[in-house]
Formats: C-alpha cells, structure tokens, sequence
C-alpha cells in the first residue's frame, strides 16, 4: 500500500489539496493534516516547524512518502531528517532551504511579500485567497471552477489563527545544514513563474540533498499542484514507481 502525507503551505489549509489528491491513484492511502492552527486544527500554544514534524511522523505508521508545499517543504525536510526511518521518499513543492536570503545565500528573498499578505489575510481572509489563487492559475484556462470548488471549505474558518506564528517560523528557518544528511529520494517540483519562492530556491535544493531530481514546470507559478495538476500528478505518480 502506497501512503502519501500531503502537507499544506502557509496562510491556507489541508483543504488546497481537495481537488489534487483526486488527481492520483485511487488506491494510495493519502493523509492532508491540517497544521496546528490551520483550518479546525486548534492552534495548541502556537506554531512549531519541529512540532508539527514530529506530530505527523509520530501519525505514520510504516514508511511512507511525504509530500511539502511551501511551508510544508519545511516540515517534510525535518520529518525526513528528524524520522528517516518513517520517510520512503519526499516530495518538494515551491520549497526552499531558507526564506530569506543571506550573505551565504543568494538564492533567498529579499521582499516582503508574505508580510503583506499576511496583512491581507487578516483583513479579508476569503477575498484575498481567492485573488491569490487567480494570481497562481492566471495562465490557466478555465480556472475558475476549480477554484470556485475548493474556496468554500478553504475559508470557512477564516484566517489561521497561527498566520504569524507560522510565519515568524518561516522567516528563522534554516535547514541548509542537514540536507546532505537527508538520504531519502527526493522529487523537486517547481514553476519557472514561481515569485513567491523562485525556481532557484528549489535549485538549492537539488544541489544539496543527496538523492535528488528537479524537474522545473513551464509556466508555473507558486501551486504548481493546482495550475499543472496533470503534469504534477504524472512527475509524482513515476517518482513512486521507481522507489
């Protein structure tokens, strides 16, 4: 049995997935957790990138494969370092090594993007999702509908409730030190449109972890999963097959 953690990115929800878990194979067993304070999790004194690892590899019962976007990268790359022994292989999304870019790395950020984001969020949870999403599949036809099918369980608890707890977590992380020492397969997906985390964060990535492939969508931007859903599911799909 194929077993498949889906973890979501920061500012939404495990319910960003609902439309592209349909995307893959019937007989996986997937899980999409929602992150403390995301969604109906309760926020449980607040937000930890090592908590919620060690949460939902303590919710993995035999070795399975793991799937990060954004945030959620992250925390896939702690559960692999931190539980090996519950990873078969990772799947990186838009992720990164570090948000913010350093004298000893370039290939961070230097704006503040998802602070003002975070501003919009707060101010108008649904209005600004939703013109998030648009901003992702602006170069997808018929979006819309796809949206419109995921935006109400999306929203319907707002705002998170750990928003900038999770993201004063994102802005600290540094997991660069312990990639060479993640020796699980990893798939490294990313958008060449991708502002929010640019293609060579992901980059990064594939250099440093030991057994990894990258595979740069055309197009693309920050959801990949939800504007090449297709190509996407396709990359995922042999990725497992081989390992």
């Amino acid at each position: 049995m194929i077993s498949l953690t889906m973890i979501h990115g920061w500012g939404v929800n495990a319910h960003i997935f609902d439309d592209f878990r349909h995307r893959l194979p019937e007989n996986w067993q997937i899980h999409t957790p929602n992150l403390a304070g995301h969604g109906d999790a309760p926020p449980v004194g607040g937000f930890s990138i090592i908590a919620a690892a060690d949460e939902l590899a303590a919710q993995i019962v035999a070795p399975g494969f793991v799937l990060g976007w954004s945030l959620g990268g992250q925390i896939a790359l702690h559960i692999a370092a931190r539980h090996p022994d519950k990873v078969r292989g990772l799947i990186l999304m838009s992720g990164f090594a570090k948000l913010r870019a350093a004298d000893d790395y370039p290939q961070g950020v230097r704006n503040d993007l998802l602070d003002k984001m975070a501003g919009f969020f707060q101010q108008d949870y649904a209005r600004y999702v939703r013109q998030f999403l648009e901003l992702q599949l602006i170069n997808t036809p018929e979006h819309r509908p796809m949206i419109d099918k995921i935006m109400p369980d999306l929203v319907r608890n707002g705002a998170p409730e750990t928003l900038q707890a999770a993201l004063n977590a994102l802005e600290t992380a540094d997991v660069r030190a312990m990639l060479p020492e993640i020796s699980a397969p990893v798939l490294v997906l990313c958008g060449n449109k991708d502002s929010v985390t640019p293609p060579r964060m992901s980059e990064y990535l594939a250099q440093f972890l030991p057994n990894a492939q990258l595979h740069i969508i055309d197009k693309a931007a920050h959801a990949p999963f939800l504007s090449h859903a297709a190509e996407c599911a396709d990359w995922i799909g042999k990725f497992v097959e081989k390992n």
